[in-house]
């Protein structure tokens, strides 16, 4: 068993609604370098899309058996996702079968999942992975958006960045 870290790169955001929070497992962390309804900038994004995060403060960080806003994550068009070293890292785009092994994992959705996938969705994927370390440490990598919609769902247009529709549902990512 060892400690490990895991980076969701991509777009996000926070869906609000009867079901916007999730439970941490008993040994995880997340970090996130933004506060809700901010962008992150492409600088602090690269540098945690590679894990580099000594000396950085997180904005917010919620640790295990908390609750957090269950942010979803999405493709990253447009995004120049910055690599860190295979060496010691996993670059996986989901529904990639993903390697239980002391490797950290740099996460990010396949494009023809517009719709992306939520954090909830996300720890069921990495159960294995999760189930297996000691201590884990998840980085946000990507903005907070806030996806606020008004009776109707007509979006009320403040900072929604979700790339919503036109892909296969997250039911699917889940069977890869």
């Amino acid at each position: 068993m060892a400690n490990k870290i895991i980076v969701f790169s991509g777009h996000g955001s926070w869906q609000l609604g009867k079901d916007a929070f999730v439970r941490m497992p008993a040994n995880c962390t997340i970090r996130f370098y933004t506060m809700n309804m901010k962008t992150l900038s492409d600088n602090l994004g690269g540098d945690l899309d590679r894990g580099m995060i000594t000396g950085l403060e997180p904005d917010q960080e919620t640790g295990p058996n908390l609750e957090v806003p269950d942010m979803r994550l999405y493709p990253p068009h447009g995004l120049n996702i910055r690599r860190p070293d295979p060496a010691s890292w996993h670059l996986i785009t989901l529904p990639a079968p993903i390697p239980v092994d002391d490797k950290n994992l740099q996460i990010t959705i396949a494009n023809k999942y517009g719709g992306g996938a939520s954090l909830k969705v996300l720890l069921k994927l990495l159960k294995p992975v999760i189930d297996r370390s000691d201590d884990v440490t998840f980085l946000w990598a990507a903005c907070r958006a806030v996806n606020l919609r008004a009776v109707g769902g007509k979006a009320s247009g403040v900072n929604i960045m979700q790339r919503s529709g036109g892909g296969p549902e997250e039911e699917e990512l889940l069977q890869g």
